[in-house]
């Protein structure tokens, strides 16, 4: 049989021989606790103890008279339960946690490491960005973020997004790299680099599927992630201006396309609040003698 029913049961939190009692009463029901561990090849006492425990999460249910008869809750009855206990312990743990107090933001570069956590870590900042958000990302991680952008430009935010093959996203703006197809055949993998409000940055290189991760760092230092921001502005500014060349802009349309990005670079942006408060003022020195 294959391992993948049993992989899935065990990243639900399932026990190895709870996921096999529970795939082999759900394939062979009712059946006994003992016709059960001949079936799987366990030892009476280990799979009893796992029935009596998938009982108690409701995975299967026991005949209560003197058979003892057991029966697997089908899959579908069986993973809605699952979500409804998750969503209500996620709810409880969310209101436990709020009431603590967040530790200080610091300056230190942290790695990430896994997909899932780059994801997530990336729909939190733009789900959290006030103003701006720019982007330089491969197709397929812009897929996967395509509904956190959406959300951030619903909101108001001005989402500005480097692209490397043409993308409709309602309410940001996408400048397609006049390479783009070069870039993406040239490159073994997907990258993805993000930066909200020029406060906070991610940057990931992912492998082909963006199934996996080669590299991906976070920080919420107020330098490094204003000079990021600086940095990826202007790589979007010079995509838009060569991309206007290529396609026989004027002069004109030019100087009104750079113009249209100048917001990138307004001191009010929160990152550059940021910056200017903790590091623009003086401390005053000590009195001269």
């Amino acid at each position: 049989m294959p391992d993948e029913p049993f992989q899935s049961l065990t990243g639900l939190g399932f026990t190895e021989l709870e996921a096999e009692v529970y795939v082999s009463l759900l394939q062979h029901s009712p059946a006994t606790g003992y016709r059960v561990a001949q079936s799987i090849g366990r030892p009476v006492a280990n799979t009893y103890k796992a029935i009596e425990s998938l009982q108690q999460k409701g995975a299967i249910l026991v005949d209560e008279g003197a058979s003892r008869l057991c029966r697997a809750v089908p899959a579908e009855e069986l993973l809605a339960q699952l979500e409804r206990g998750f969503q209500r312990r996620r709810q409880e743990a969310a209101h436990a946690l709020a009431s603590l107090r967040a530790a200080p933001e610091d300056d230190r570069v942290y790695q990430l490491q896994s997909v899932e956590q780059v994801f997530e870590r990336c729909r939190r900042m733009l789900d959290g960005c006030e103003q701006a958000a720019i982007l330089d990302v491969f197709p397929k991680p812009l897929k996967e973020l395509r509904e956190a952008v959406e959300g951030a430009a619903r909101r108001g935010v001005r989402v500005a997004i480097k692209a490397y093959e043409p993308a409709e996203l309602p309410g940001a703006d996408v400048v397609v790299h006049p390479q783009g197809r070069l870039t993406l055949r040239r490159w073994p993998g997907q990258w993805l680099n993000v930066v909200t409000d020029g406060r906070e940055h991610l940057l990931a290189f992912l492998t082909a599927d963006i199934r996996g991760l080669h590299q991906a760092v976070w920080s919420g230092s107020a330098y490094l992630s204003w000079v990021y921001h600086s940095a990826v502005a202007a790589e979007l500014i010079l995509a838009a201006v060569q991309r206007g060349l290529a396609e026989g802009a004027t002069a004109a349309e030019l100087r009104q396309a750079v113009a249209g990005y100048q917001y990138l670079f307004d001191a009010e942006l929160p990152g550059a609040r940021a910056l200017l408060e903790r590091f623009g003022k003086r401390r005053p020195g000590p009195s001269p003698s």
